[in-house]
Order: C-alpha cells, then sequence, then structure tokens
C-alpha cells in the first residue's frame, strides 16, 4: 500500500470525521474540525492510502510550546507506521518552528500508544485524574525539543 501525507483540507471533513467516530469513543464532530480549519494555531496532516483517509493527527501551535490534539490511525491500517510517520512529521515542523516541547494526553491504559511516544522521547510529567468520560486517567507526556537526539550522543547546535 501507498501512503502519503497531506494537509487537511475542507473537502476532506467528513471522511476525517467518520475516523474520529470509529477510533474514539468521545469523538470530535465534523463543526468542530471545520472551526480548527479556522483556527491559525491549529495544524492537521492526514494520511491517504489510494486517496481515502486513513490516519490523521492534529497539534496546535501556541507560544513555543506544540500540543497535540488527537491521533487517529484506521483499524485496518493500524501497524504500517502511519502514527510514527505522523510523529516524526510533527516533530519535524516543532523543530523548524523552534518549539521547546510538544505535549499530549494519552489513556492511562493505551500501552501501545504510550510505548510509541516513549521511543521518540516523551516522557510522562503529569497525571489527570478520571479525564476520558470521567472513568479513565489520562498521562501527561512531553517531548522537550533540547532533548531530542542529545540521549544517542548526538550534537546539538
Amino acid at each position: 500500500m501507498k501512503y502519503q501525507v497531506a494537509s487537511l483540507k475542507k473537502e476532506m471533513l467528513s471522511d476525517l470525521a467518520a475516523l474520529e467516530r470509529l477510533c474514539f469513543s468521545v469523538p470530535w464532530s465534523e463543526n468542530m474540525f471545520a472551526g480548527e480549519l479556522n483556527n491559525p494555531a491549529a495544524m492537521y496532516r492526514v494520511v491517504l492510502c489510494e486517496e481515502k483517509l486513513v490516519a490523521y493527527m492534529g497539534m496546535w501551535l501556541v507560544a513555543d510550546e506544540g500540543q497535540i490534539t488527537n491521533v487517529a490511525v484506521h483499524p485496518n491500517h493500524r501497524r504500517h507506521g502511519l502514527a510514527k510517520q505522523l510523529i516524526e512529521n510533527f516533530i519535524d515542523i516543532a523543530k523548524r518552528e523552534e518549539l521547546a516541547s510538544l505535549t499530549l494526553e494519552v489513556r492511562a491504559g493505551n500501552q501501545p500508544a504510550i510505548s510509541l511516544y516513549q521511543h521518540f522521547g516523551f516522557r510522562q510529567v503529569g497525571l489527570r485524574k478520571n479525564y476520558y468520560e470521567g472513568k479513565e486517567d489520562a498521562l501527561l507526556m512531553t517531548l522537550f525539543l533540547n532533548e531530542v537526539g542529545q540521549e544517542k550522543g548526538e550534537k546539538q547546535n
């Protein structure tokens, strides 16, 4: 399968909302995503497979921080490295924009996602009790971009 990363466009909103409903118990609505297209602080990337939207990731850029809002991959396209590709894309954008950090919330029980974020250097910096539907905790995880590469002995400028 051939995958392509692209910016979110208005004509993709209904497909994005359908993916959101498939992946989340409390999904964002199509109108919420439409509002994000008009938000100058918001940035969304989608992954297309044969012109069908199969994954996406959103981020708000505020001051020198990036807040990752949502990450979703269609169940039929998981384990193909799409979330990894999106995270790499956003880390590159964050470096280019000279952000200090990227932060996100993840369900405490979502070990595959937590492992993926840890692979990139995200670490737990907080806990939000009963964050999801008042039932499940969220781990607050941050990637400090000035530390990216240091653990591998790479020289920083």
